[in-house]
C-alpha cells in the first residue's frame, strides 16, 4: 500500500517525501491517512480498556482532596474506558482540522500562495507518522491487559517519551510542509504552526480539567 511507503519515506526522508506527496497525492489520500492515524491508536486503546481496574500509584503520599480527585477521575476513566477511545476520535479528527485550517489562515495572511486542500493533505501524512509508535502503545496495552502493574509503570514512562517525541517529530514536520507549501520563509512557517498547536494544547488542559472537575462533581452528588 501506498501509504506505508509514504510512511516509510516520511521517516527516511522527510523533506523529500513531504515535495513528493505535495506534488502527487490526491486529498483523499491525505484523509485516509488521517483517518487512519486517528482510528488504529484507538483501536488499541480499546484492546487495553479490557484490563483491570487499578488504582492511581502513590494516593496516600498526595494531600487528601487531590487524592480523592485523582481517585474520583480514575474511577470515571475505567467506567468510561469504552466510550473515550471513540470519543477521541472525534475530537482528533476536529482539532487537525481546525489546526490546518487556522495553519492555513496565518500562512495565507503571511504572503503564503498555498491552498487549504493541499494543507489539509500534508497534514494528514504528518498525523500518520503517529502511527510508529502504535507497537510501543500495543506493546503498554498489552501490559494493561494483563494487569502488570509494575511492568506497566515502567514501560509507560518509555511510552510518554516516545508519544512527547513523536509529537515534536509531527509539528518539525508541519513546519515543513507549511514552507514549502505556502513558499513562505521557516520563521513564518513556525509562527504558523506555534499558534494552532498552543491554542490546542490549552484546549486539551481546559477539557481535562473540566473532565475531572465535572467527575468529582458527579461522584459528590
Amino acid at each position: 500500500m501506498f501509504l506505508l511507503a509514504d510512511l516509510a519515506e516520511l521517516v527516511r526522508r522527510p523533506f523529500t517525501a513531504l515535495r513528493t506527496i505535495d506534488q502527487r497525492r490526491s486529498l483523499a489520500a491525505g484523509l485516509v491517512a488521517l483517518g487512519l492515524s486517528i482510528t488504529l491508536p484507538a483501536a488499541v486503546a480499546e484492546v487495553a480498556a479490557l484490563g483491570p481496574f487499578r488504582p492511581p500509584a502513590n494516593l496516600g503520599a498526595l494531600p487528601s482532596l487531590t487524592a480523592q480527585g485523582a481517585d474520583i477521575y480514575a474511577r470515571w476513566v475505567y467506567m468510561h474506558r469504552f466510550v473515550l477511545p471513540l470519543s477521541g476520535i472525534g475530537i482528533s479528527l476536529v482539532l487537525w482540522v481546525a489546526a490546518a485550517g487556522v495553519i492555513h489562515v496565518i500562512a495565507r495572511t503571511l504572503g503564503g500562495r498555498g491552498d487549504f486542500a493541499g494543507l489539509a493533505k500534508l497534514v494528514g501524512y504528518a498525523a500518520l507518522v503517529g502511527l510508529v509508535a502504535l507497537p510501543v502503545a500495543l506493546v503498554d496495552a498489552l501490559l494493561k491487559l494483563q494487569g502488570a502493574t509494575r511492568a506497566e509503570a515502567s514501560f509507560g514512562q518509555l511510552a510518554g517519551l516516545v508519544a512527547v517525541g513523536i509529537f515534536l517529530w509531527q509539528n518539525a514536520l508541519l513546519v515543513m510542509a507549511t514552507r514549502n507549501h505556502y513558499a513562505i520563509s521557516t520563521e513564518r512557517a513556525v509562527a504558523a504552526v506555534v499558534g494552532p498547536i498552543g491554542v490546542v494544547i490549552v484546549l486539551a488542559l481546559v477539557l481535562i480539567i473540566l473532565g475531572i472537575v465535572l467527575a468529582i462533581v458527579a461522584q459528590q452528588t
